[in-house]
């Protein structure tokens, strides 16, 4: 689903948009509530060339992303509880790589429950982020998620 179908956070569509046709993209994001539900929108609204800021769900990048073959957007979820240590340091190695498009993508969903020493170890990415990263951290409530983080990402 493109952002656009995103009815319910038009601050959130406009705010992707601007930034993309400003060439100001944030390297993190923290995405809070229950707009979570479409975890590859915001993904579709960077990367799509047809339609950059909203997607347009029928080019090769957004079909890719739909389609989870995507070679340059990697995703993190909680198993069973939480996002584990070991979970960010596999992103971390995955992000170091070269993208094959515009720039690597990160998604984690389930942000809020990931543990103290996940979110550690991705403070270090967040600080120094590679180039062309955009991490888009999703999750119920920001409370759970260490101050350090929130102030690295941009949150809506």
């Amino acid at each position: 689903m493109s952002l656009t179908r995103w009815k319910e956070n038009r601050r959130l569509v406009e705010r992707v948009r601007q930034s993309i046709d400003e060439g100001r993209i944030s390297h993190a994001y923290l995405i809070e509530g229950d707009t979570c539900v479409d975890k590859l929108g915001f993904a579709k609204a960077i990367s799509c060339r047809v339609a950059p800021g909203e997607g347009c769900d029928t080019c090769a990048d957004c079909r890719k992303i739909d389609h989870d073959n995507c070679e340059d957007l990697y995703r993190v979820e909680a198993d069973e509880l939480s996002v584990k240590d070991d979970m960010i340091e596999k992103l971390q190695a995955d992000l170091a790589r070269k993208p094959l498009g515009v720039r690597n993508m990160a998604i984690i969903a389930d942000a809020d429950t990931m543990t103290v020493r996940a979110q550690n170890r991705l403070l270090k990415t967040l600080e120094e982020p590679p180039a062309d990263v955009v991490l888009v951290l999703l999750g119920r409530t920001r409370e759970s998620v260490l101050p350090t983080i929130l102030s690295r990402c941009q949150v809506v």
